[in-house]
């Protein structure tokens, strides 16, 4: 099997994917992946937006990772319409993990979900995206941060760390816990 390659693409925040019309597709936040024989992109967007390649030149539209906004969104953000920011894709122990943020506009009233699916390919037989809900929280008049923006990386002892936030006190990092769907305690 082909070892899998991830792609970070930052480009002031939006890329141009290139196709047939590269004016047609414009998305903010991308990150990308490449497993077996496609490339998968998420960004920012409705349920988590998906595009999907055999080149990284034609890309297919696919469906979301959430066609409604996860149900513990309602708390963090009354009135969540499921406009999710900034995924984050991550394969740690043969699953994939998809970080995200949920947020008001301009508030640190925000939090980073995971979602993890045993493949990136949606005609496989065991592709279903899992919610696992809140990774980690800000909330306004408590904290001097704001969870957004997720990044996850392994350091030299395959320990996976989540960097976040960028604006409301710049950035956090804190030690994932070996099911990294949760921080390591303490």
């Amino acid at each position: 099997m082909k070892e899998v390659v991830f792609y970070v693409v930052f480009l002031l925040s939006l890329c141009i994917i290139p196709g047939v019309n590269a004016q047609d597709i414009r998305v903010h936040d991308p990150v990308m992946a490449e497993a077996g024989e496609h490339y998968y992109l998420f960004c920012t967007g409705r349920g988590i937006s998906v595009f999907s390649s055999p080149d990284m030149e034609h890309w297919q539209k696919e469906d979301p990772v959430f066609e409604a906004a996860p149900e513990w969104t309602q708390d963090v953000v009354p009135g969540f319409k499921n406009h999710i920011w900034a995924p984050d894709i991550f394969k740690y122990k043969g699953k994939y993990y998809l970080y995200y943020s949920v947020s008001a506009f301009g508030k640190n009233t925000s939090a980073i979900g995971v979602a993890t699916n045993a493949t990136l390919a949606p005609d496989a037989a065991d592709f279903k995206w899992q919610d696992h809900g809140i990774v980690v929280r800000s909330v306004p008049n408590r904290d001097l941060w704001n969870a957004i923006d997720p990044n996850v990386m392994q350091d030299e002892a395959g320990v996976p760390w989540l960097t976040f936030g960028s604006f409301w006190g710049g950035i956090k990092l804190v030690k994932l816990s070996e099911n990294p769907v949760s921080v390591a305690n303490p």
